[in-house]
């Protein structure tokens, strides 16, 4: 196999014992939340030595890097355990966390708040409001077994809010409205890391200025009237998003 005339230097020491770990992190990571070992005992020791081929030291390095994530618990004498799986996000189609975890079951949400605002410019220009109307404002929470997944602001126009009162909600906004006689045609997503306020924090139960993940979504009726505009904070360590794309190229490029 030919190498680039220009190779790096190859890391020794400390350095690639620290490189060697954290390869091995990604690689179990991977594995740990995609399923692959559901919530059972990892391999042990000697296994993952022969499975990634590296020394005791960076396996254990490696299970350090992993149990500080809360992903696993080291047990003396019994083994290592996987204390945490992931929900898989498919990002290809609109779709709520109901449909990524194995037991939907578990999933539950309520509502925070329900306020009457003065719609914010932005929000009326969305919805196509007069200068000081009225919007909805709905905070909700979504939880996976009991535990806190998201917490979502989403404005709504005051006619869709009403149609909304009553119905029972499972934590999956979509088929709330739909519940309520919407038709979602589609969403756009933007999809950034962001920090977590007190409030988010405390919702989330996370600690106050670590990163979270924050959806900002619009969804839109079958005519392209938006239905709603939401900002929805979700712990990024309770779920993975995946989505396949294909390679094309720029125009022009050869």
């Amino acid at each position: 196999m030919s190498r680039p005339e220009a190779s790096p230097t190859p890391l020794t020491g400390r350095r690639r014992r620290i490189d060697d770990a954290s390869r091995v992190r990604d690689l179990l990571r991977s594995a740990i939340t995609s399923g692959q070992y559901g919530l059972s005992l990892l391999p042990s020791e000697p296994e993952l030595m022969l499975e990634f081929a590296v020394g005791r030291n960076v396996i254990r390095d490696a299970l350090d890097m992993l149990r500080a994530e809360g992903l696993i618990e080291r047990v003396q004498g019994t083994g290592t355990f996987v204390l945490v799986t992931k929900a898989e996000h498919r990002f290809d189609r609109v779709h709520a966390i109901n449909d990524s975890v194995e037991t939907p079951r578990l999933v539950g949400g309520a509502f925070l708040a329900w306020t009457v605002i003065t719609a914010p410019r932005p929000v009326a220009e969305l919805f196509g409001l007069a200068a000081g109307s009225e919007c909805a404002v709905l905070q909700h929470v979504t939880t996976i077994g009991g535990e806190t997944f998201s917490v979502t602001t989403s404005y709504v126009t005051t006619e869709v809010a009403g149609r909304l009162a009553g119905i029972p909600f499972n934590g999956d906004f979509y088929v709330l409205l739909e519940r309520a006689g919407h038709v979602i045609r589609g969403a756009e997503l933007v999809v950034e890391a962001t920090v977590a306020d007190a409030l988010a924090a405390e919702q989330l139960g996370v600690a106050a200025g670590l990163p979270v993940l924050q959806f900002t979504r619009k969804l839109y009726d079958p005519d392209g009237r938006p239905l709603e505009l939401a900002y929805v904070r979700c712990r990024g360590d309770r779920f993975n998003l995946r989505i396949k794309l294909p390679r094309t190229r720029r125009e022009g490029q050869s």
